[in-house]
């Protein structure tokens, strides 16, 4: 049997602060040691299976380097599925949003391989037509992460700033963001080392990214998932990502209308029973 993971975490008033000022929070433990591995055997299996599909690390370009990249496995399995759409996990996204419910935008296996490269600062709601509404990601490591290995950096308060335009991940959105960033003053703020279950919930605005992964042999194994806020409107696309995305995880819906697709359950609002 999976753990449910569908108990409260309970938040402090501190927490919720400290997200909504600076546009991402550490918390501790949001996952125990032992519902982590059942998860992460079957995610991790998956991913590799995946991760086949890349061409060798030297030949790939930034983007490529900093991590194997596999969406939406929920869609693949139920025990993943289970894992996605924890109402525990969902709760903890709506209090640090302020908002009544949230729905799933998608998944992400984030694996940072032995010698991966940076992650380069980027704002993950560009890509994402979904203006004007507020998302939040978790960013879980499935096994033990040191800072070495590649874990989160932020410039606090930068989720202020809102839309910076389009700009993908690459060498060109870290020159420009650290450029940004520097001339804001904006605090770097480090995520460290991390146990399994740990996790960082950022602002969809917030410029983030992560060094490359130090180890020579370990892996940086992360599970992701992405919350919209419940009753949010599909921004009409600017650019070919966004419209990819409108494709990919609204399907047949159009801007204007409700983010609500068979892809974006509600997994969480407070008039609901646990």
């Amino acid at each position: 049997m999976l753990p449910e993971l569908a108990t409260d975490y309970p938040l402090t008033a501190e927490q919720t602060a400290h997200y909504q000022t600076n546009g991402w929070v550490l918390l501790r433990s949001v996952a125990a040691p032992d519902e982590i591995p059942p998860y992460r055997e079957v995610i991790t299996s998956m991913t590799n299976e995946f991760a086949k599909r890349y061409a060798p690390i030297e030949q790939r370009d930034t983007y490529g380097k900093a991590f194997i990249q596999f969406s939406n496995i929920w869609e693949l399995s139920d025990d993943v599925k289970k894992f996605v759409t924890a109402r525990r996990f969902a709760k903890i996204a709506a209090e640090l949003m302020g908002v009544e419910g949230v729905r799933l935008y998608h998944d992400q296996a984030l694996y940072k391989e032995p010698r991966g490269g940076h992650t380069p600062w980027h704002q993950d709601q560009q890509y994402w037509p979904l203006d004007g509404v507020k998302c939040v990601t978790l960013w879980m490591p499935l096994v033990d992460v040191s800072a070495e290995m590649g874990t989160m950096r932020f410039a606090s308060g930068s989720q202020a700033l809102g839309y910076l335009g389009h700009e993908n991940i690459s060498d060109d959105s870290e020159a420009r963001f650290d450029a940004l960033v520097a001339e804001k003053g904006y605090p770097l703020a480090y995520a460290g080392d991390m146990a399994a279950g740990d996790a960082t919930f950022h602002n969809g605005w917030t410029l983030h990214g992560a060094p490359g992964n130090a180890d020579a042999e370990r892996t940086r194994e992360v599970m992701t998932i992405i919350y919209l806020e419940d009753n949010a409107t599909i921004s009409t696309p600017d650019h070919a990502n966004r419209e990819n995305d409108l494709r990919r995880w609204f399907p047949g819906l159009k801007p204007g209308e409700l983010a609500a697709s068979s892809l974006n359950p509600l997994l969480y609002h407070k008039t609901l029973l646990p």
